[in-house]
């Protein structure tokens, strides 16, 4: 009985948590370590966070006696103390969003994608709400009733134009969690929830139809539940550093037992992680005879709400916005050094009356194996330099620029080289409309004039070039100036050389067909795909070895293996020309590198290009 339900658990923890990445929790160190952007295997840090001086950051929200956030505080206004020990507050800030743009701020607010919603996401003054639906744990009538119709009002009127809103239930995947300002479409998602308390057929998946074999369902249920919650959690903090919400909606997870502790213990460390506050409310309102301990636990710890014993869902559900309204960061320098591995107590209270505080309640120190274990994980997932390097070229998900560039080198028939310059508005804005271009060499202009998504060639000589783009939208007035500057190589006088690699996409076979069918067809400037897509890459090679010399293509992962050999086709050997077909329907989500070599003898010409593979 034990194994197959840790099996089942177990399970369930991979369905929920697929996705998640895994982070070293708080740390000591003596040396802060340089920033880096965040990726799927290197995460920003969890809130509240360690770093190398023990600082510990706390946020705090404040309401007045009317529920509202206040907002004229002062560090002086604040008292912390961790274990019993009065802090020094070393860093203050006042955080607030109010769920609307800024007045000059005219990018559309439509989420387009997962990418875009996670850029979007990584804006202090967007708020993040995640609506966890616990149907394991909901009466399927009057009580899930009286949620869906609260529920339904909440999406259609509380949030703001900007604010970011997602719905999960204890089944979801949380790669499978999309984030949305349509609030129509989440109010019609949310009629389709339904409780199922005490329901156990019709089964939804495979997780259910092993729940049916275990003895105790509704322990499993509320396991399955929890680990849900746990990965919700620490998914949410991938997505940003700074303060997230989940309502969870349930009447509550008794049925865990004896294991409720631990299960608890492991939900509110993840939120606490990930600076995430959850807010539980029982959807019996005051039919209840009493209520759950473990939404309260769940609230307290951090710091959310419990919402219980109230029929008024409407007053309480506004609540949940307005207090991820405005928010305080406090930090302080934890006299704790050691390597414990324990529970640090923290209180924050205020020096003023008539308020009320709410903030997590303490911090997790990192163990000794806590900290082996991170080391050793940080040490596997390095990526050697060259893939450091080539995935460094992929642009920042979160990257708030208006157009993706790509400049490639190519040589000429008479040995000149010349360079191309090929854009793209990029799906998370898209008011572009064409470019500006001043291309200077020395102090030579090798081009200046507008490039449209055609795309233009130049002549350049070897060395360093300097590009000032300005990107201009349909009137021609330009919205961001960006500078780059490249090298230029001399393709001309080595045995064995090779042109930039050109990535060539299809989104179905009608336009692969049309672009195989034209003679030059222009490269295709982003570097982010889908599995559905069809992505070719085409490179030429140049030199008095090129004719003879042996070509290969890998597809390797961020750490430098080699995932697979790809065939490599000459298009034309006599020109030099050769082609790759990238397997992405069978290439797993993430980031990766191609990487193409050619040889003969002790001449060598290499390439890699980093990619980065969607759902």
């Amino acid at each position: 009985m034990k194994a197959s339900r840790a099996f089942l658990v177990g399970l369930a923890v991979v369905f929920c948590a697929a996705g998640v990445r895994t982070y070293p929790r708080a740390a000591q160190s003596t040396q802060q370590p340089a920033p880096s952007p965040p990726s799927p295997q290197q995460p920003p840090p969890p809130q509240p966070f360690r770093t190398g001086t023990n600082l510990v950051r706390v946020d705090a929200t404040v309401i007045d006696r009317h529920g509202e956030p206040v907002t004229s505080l002062t560090a002086d206004d604040f008292e912390i103390d961790e274990d019993g020990v009065r802090q020094v507050i070393q860093s203050f800030k006042l955080v607030r969003a109010s769920g609307h743009p800024a007045p000059d701020d005219d990018i559309s607010l439509t989420i387009r994608s997962p990418a875009h919603a996670a850029a979007e996401a990584a804006r202090d003054d967007v708020r993040v709400f995640l609506v966890f639906w616990d149907e394991y744990h909901i009466e399927p009538f009057i009580a899930a009733t009286r949620a869906r119709n609260a529920l339904t009002k909440f999406m259609r009127t509380a949030f703001g134009p900007q604010d970011l809103v997602a719905l999960m239930d204890p089944l979801l995947p949380v790669d499978a969690i999309r984030f949305s300002r349509d609030r129509t479409a989440l109010a019609d998602a949310v009629h389709r929830l339904q409780g199922r308390l005490g329901v156990f057929v019709p089964v939804r998946s495979a997780i259910e139809e092993a729940q049916l074999q275990q003895r105790d369902v509704r322990r499993i249920r509320a396991q399955v539940t929890a680990s849900a919650l746990k990965s919700a959690a620490a998914y949410l903090g991938t997505l940003r550093e700074g303060r997230k919400t989940i309502l969870f909606i349930s009447q509550g997870l008794g049925a865990l037992g004896r294991d409720a502790a631990i299960e608890l213990q492991d939900v509110v460390r993840a939120a606490n992680e990930s600076n995430t506050a959850i807010y539980t409310l029982d959807p019996r309102g005051l039919m209840m005879r009493r209520p759950s301990d473990t939404l309260h636990q769940l609230a307290d710890n951090t710091g959310g709400q419990a919402l219980l014993n109230t029929n008024s869902f409407d007053s309480v559900l506004g609540q949940v916005v307005r207090e991820a309204s405005a928010f305080y960061l406090l930090g302080y320098v934890s006299p704790n050094t050691a390597v414990d591995g324990r529970f640090h107590k923290i209180r924050v209270r205020l020096r003023r009356d008539g308020l009320e505080v709410r903030a997590r309640k303490g911090y997790w120190a990192p163990s000794l194996a806590e900290m082996t274990r991170s080391r050793e994980a940080a040490a596997r997932a390095e990526s050697p330099p060259d893939i450091a390097i080539a995935l460094g070229a992929l642009p920042l998900a979160n990257a708030r620029t208006n157009v993706e560039v790509w400049t490639g080198s190519r040589r000429r028939p008479d040995g000149a080289t010349d360079v191309t310059i090929a854009w793209m508005p990029r799906p998370i804005t898209g008011p572009a409309a064409s470019l500006s271009v001043i291309a200077q060499s020395g102090g030579a202009r090798a081009f200046d004039g507008v490039v449209e998504t055609s795309g233009v060639s130049f002549q350049a000589p070897p060395g360093p070039l300097r590009l000032q783009i300005g990107v201009r939208d349909g009137r021609g007035e330009i919205i961001e100036r960006i500078t780059r500057d490249v090298t230029v190589p001399d393709l001309s006088g080595a045995p064995l050389a090779m042109s930039s690699p050109i990535l060539l996409r299809a989104a179905n076979a009608l336009q692969l067909r049309t672009l195989l069918a034209g003679p030059a067809p222009a490269p295709f400037p982003g570097r982010e795909f889908t599995h559905t897509d069809r992505v070719l890459i085409r490179f030429e090679l140049y030199g008095t070895a090129a004719r003879e010399a042996r070509v290969s293509a890998r597809l390797r992962s961020r750490t430098g293996t080699t995932l697979v050999t790809m065939p490599v086709t000459a298009l034309d050997a006599a020109g030099g020309l050769y082609q790759i077909d990238v397997p992405l329907s069978s290439t797993a989500r993430g980031e990766f590198v191609i990487a193409i070599e050619a040889s003969n003898g002790t001449q060598r010409a290499t390439a890699q290009l980093g990619i980065r593979v969607g759902s």
